[in-house]
């Protein structure tokens, strides 16, 4: 749940960001959000292939 709600955040800036570009607001400001939109995501995705070749560690019982 943590995840998708990382996502929809990476999403909503993102686009957020190719709005502001597209109206011309401020540009130093669409490029940071777009930025901050964009490295959440890549940070989401990296954190997914972490996880998927990390595989499954035996749990200890202590």
């Amino acid at each position: 749940m943590v995840r998708l709600t990382w996502l929809v955040l990476a999403v909503v800036l993102l686009l957020g960001g190719i709005y502001l570009l597209v109206l011309r607001a401020s540009e130093w400001l669409a490029y940071l959000v777009a930025g901050v939109g964009a490295g959440i995501g890549l940070a989401l995705i990296g954190s997914l292939i972490h996880d998927a070749l990390a595989g499954q560690r035996p749990r200890s019982d202590r």
